[in-house]
């Protein structure tokens, strides 16, 4: 398994973008695999954005790579990420006054050839098969004119937690893509594309795809994070 990233806070002294790995020899043998996770934390002023991601980001990795092996990914990724939103509504709750702290969360887990993962938010997950790109996850966003770009969905907003979990099979040569809507919203789906029309490693790749949002946003003085993360399975 290959994986590559790249990020970029886009003028900012500190990206709100947080995302880790972990894998079976780091945790005593776990059975349970390599698993990623990426947060957004939400920028306004008085938000917490960078903290409820990283929080959010190391507990649900720490907590996925220790459950029993009776668990399902899906059980695993989704009882993590509700104990965080509990964790941080709560705080949200108690100190209003200290800024909320809130993120999205989108989580990949590998177990016995088979890719699993939790969603909330506005971050997308894609998966690339033999040149065919497929998006598995919807942005929660309020369908309304005006409000596309408020989460009416994401870790610490409410009490109560939905999270969107799926599996699908995996392929060598398959490419899982995450990307925080600081590139897929800047560059669209056309511009995703492009940055797999001339091959290229992983690493280019996701080069490529950072630095033509921070390109365009610079353009109209932009200042979203910007993140994308590759996951290649080996031939």
């Amino acid at each position: 398994m290959e994986v590559a990233w790249s990020t970029n806070a886009c003028g900012r002294a500190v990206s709100e973008d947080f995302f880790d790995f972990t894998s079976p020899s780091e945790i005593n043998g776990s059975g349970n695999g390599f698993a990623l996770a990426l947060a957004d934390g939400l920028s306004a002023p008085g938000n917490r954005g960078r903290e409820a991601a990283e929080s959010c980001v190391r507990t649900v990795l720490s907590d996925y790579m220790a459950a029993p092996a009776a668990w399902t990914p899906a059980q695993a990724l989704e009882r993590s990420a509700r104990s965080v939103n509990a964790w941080l509504f709560s705080a949200n709750s108690r100190q209003p006054d200290a800024g909320s702290m809130l993120c999205t969360l989108t989580a990949l887990a590998f177990r016995d050839g088979v890719a699993h993962f939790g969603h909330v938010g506005d971050s997308r997950l894609y998966r690339i098969r033999s040149g065919v790109r497929e998006r598995f996850t919807t942005d929660h966003v309020w369908p309304c004119t005006g409000m596309q770009h408020v989460l009416r969905r994401a870790i610490g907003l409410d009490r109560h937690l939905v999270l969107d979990c799926r599996s699908e099979d995996t392929n060598p040569g398959d490419i899982f893509m995450l990307l925080t809507d600081g590139v897929w919203e800047v560059i669209g789906e056309t511009g995703i594309g492009s940055a797999f029309d001339h091959g290229g490693n992983m690493v280019a790749i996701a080069n490529d795809l950072v630095s033509r949002s921070i390109k365009l946003q610079k353009q109209y003085l932009g200042r979203n994070d910007a993140t994308a993360i590759l996951v290649r399975i080996a031939d």
